[in-house]
């Protein structure tokens, strides 16, 4: 009996009474990693989710420089400027932060316009980075967007033709039934002024090449008696 006793209380005092103190110890050595990786896990998301944010404000910023109703010719720093601008403040507005890390540069590639953004984001949680270097001081982003440089060309023009614009007045005001056929006179007048037009071209250069070739000839003829043999 005195054997059973003392075994209770052995495994009462070694098990059951400091079982608590026990888990709450555990808790706090394991609760500084904890805390560490859930800050690892949401910095890393929150630095992903500021590269989609970057992607995405580019080609807003692209857009937005492309619609612009222009009168001339755009210089490629002035369309730099512009996308440039428009993304940061489209990255201000959805609160994205360090948005004055952006960089914008754009190039010609054939008839495309390149533009590149950079933008950087800065670690804040480095509370394991005391413990081991897990994540770097910065995350780098960079997005490209690929543009057609017909799209930031004029794109505001004067019709001088007023013949189309008159047709379509005079079918809104009176209703008129013969819309159709007044259309299709004025493309079948612009079809013949196009055919005469490739008409006269390919004369032209029927006769050019024809001339060209009389004019070889006769100089073949005149190398051909000077290097004749004298009798």
């Amino acid at each position: 009996m005195m054997t059973n006793k003392n075994s209770k209380e052995s495994r009462r005092a070694f098990g059951y009474k400091h079982s608590k103190a026990q888990h709450l110890v555990e808790l706090v050595l394991f609760f500084p990693f904890l805390i560490g990786i859930i800050g690892l896990l949401t910095e890393i998301a929150y630095g992903l989710n500021t590269g989609i944010e970057l992607n995405s404000a580019l080609n807003r910023a692209v857009g937005i420089v492309s619609s612009v109703q222009r009168e001339k010719n755009a210089d490629l720093t002035d369309i730099e400027n512009e996308i440039y601008q428009n993304t940061y403040n489209i990255l201000v507005a959805r609160r994205v932060p360090y948005a004055d890390t952006l960089k914008v540069d754009t190039l010609e590639a054939d008839d495309f316009i390149v533009s590149i953004a950079t933008y950087n984001y800065t670690y804040a949680f480095q509370l394991v980075n005391l413990f081991f270097d897990a994540v770097p001081e910065k995350f780098y982003f960079k997005s490209i967007a690929l543009t057609n440089k017909a799209l930031f060309a004029p794109n505001s023009y004067d019709i001088q033709n007023n013949t189309l614009t008159d047709e379509f007045n005079t079918y809104s005001q009176t209703g008129s039934n013969g819309l159709n056929d007044s259309i299709n006179n004025i493309f079948n007048n612009y079809k013949d002024k196009w055919n005469k037009d490739h008409e006269q071209m390919w004369e032209d250069y029927v006769e050019k090449t024809r001339e060209e070739q009389e004019l070889a000839a006769q100089e073949q003829e005149q190398g051909g008696g000077d290097n004749a043999p004298a009798p």
